[in-house]
C-alpha cells in the first residue's frame, strides 16, 4: 500500500507499507531508501512508472509484493476528516513543521510539540503526527516518523476506524495487480508492525538517502557464534 504526499499522481509516495497476510505482518519501507533501478529514492518509483515500477523497484531491494493500492493525498485526508484518536507518547517531541501540511519548511515553519503520556489528535494535528520529521534539537529521521505512523494505526484499529472510507472516491485510488483489498481487510491490531531499519545513511548523486546494510560475511557470523558459545562455557 502507498499514499502520495501530494494530491497528484505524479507526486512522491510518502508512505509505503508491505502487507504479509501469511506472517500477519506490516512492514514500513522508508521513503528515502535508494533504488538502483530508478536511480533515485524509492518514493519516486510510482511517480515515474506507476504501481508496476514500484513493484519492480521493491523486488530489486528484496521486498515481495504482488499488487499495489495507491491513494492520493486527498483520499487519506477525507478519511481522516473529523477523526479524533489518542496515541501514546513516550518522550517529549518537538518538531519544525511547514505552515501547511503540503508546504515546505524552507518557505515558513512552526514548532509543533507532543507530550507524554498521550496526545489526542484531530485535524491538522493528525497530519503533523504522521509527517513531522525535522526535530527542533536535531535532524530527526524517517524511521522515527514511520514508528509514529504505526502507533497511529494501532490506535485507529483499536477504535474501529472505517478504513474503507479512504476508497469512496475511485478517482483517488489506483490498483496495480490482483485486488489487494481482501488482504488489507484481514489486518488486525495484533499483527506485527515493523520498519525496515537495517539501513545506513549515504549520499548518492548529491542526495542524502538510505541504503540497505550489507550482510556480514558468513565467516564473521560463524566466528561470532563460536565466541558466544565460548563465553557461555567460561561462565558456566
Amino acid at each position: 500500500m502507498a499514499i502520495l504526499d501530494r494530491d497528484d499522481w505524479s507526486e512522491n509516495t510518502d508512505v509505503i507499507v508491505l502487507v504479509d497476510t501469511f506472517r500477519r505482518r506490516l512492514t514500513w519501507v522508508p521513503r528515502d531508501l535508494w533504488s538502483p533501478m530508478i536511480g533515485d529514492r524509492i518514493n519516486k518509483a510510482f511517480a515515474n512508472g506507476g504501481g508496476a515500477l514500484l513493484l519492480k523497484a521493491l523486488a530489486e531491494l528484496g521486498f515481495r509484493a504482488g499488487s499495489v493500492l495507491c491513494l492520493r493525498r486527498a483520499a487519506s485526508e477525507a478519511a481522516l476528516a473529523g477523526v479524533s484518536v489518542t496515541v501514546p507518547v513516550s518522550e517529549p517531541l518537538d518538531f519544525w513543521y511547514p505552515l501547511s501540511p503540503t508546504g515546505r519548511t524552507e518557505d515558513g515553519r512552526i514548532e509543533v510539540s507532543f507530550r507524554p503520556p498521550r496526545e489526542l489528535l484531530s485535524g491538522v494535528r493528525l497530519h503533523q503526527w504522521i509527517g513531522a520529521r525535522t526535530m527542533v534539537n536535531g535532524p530527526g529521521t524517517d524511521i522515527q516518523r514511520l514508528r509514529r505512523q504505526q502507533l497511529l494505526l494501532h490506535a485507529l484499529i483499536a477504535q474501529g476506524f472505517d478504513f474503507a472510507s479512504a476508497l469512496k472516491n475511485p478517482d483517488l485510488v489506483r490498483i496495480t495487480g490482483p485486488d489487494p483489498l481482501p488482504a488489507l481487510s484481514r489486518v488486525r491490531g495484533n499483527w506485527r508492525m515493523q520498519v525496515f531499519d537495517r539501513v545506513d545513511d549515504a549520499t548518492i548523486d548529491g542526495k542524502m538517502v538510505l541504503v540497505p546494510k550489507r550482510p556480514k560475511p558468513w565467516w564473521r557470523r560463524t566466528l561470532r557464534r563460536l565466541r558466544q558459545k565460548l563465553r557461555r562455557k567460561q561462565g558456566s
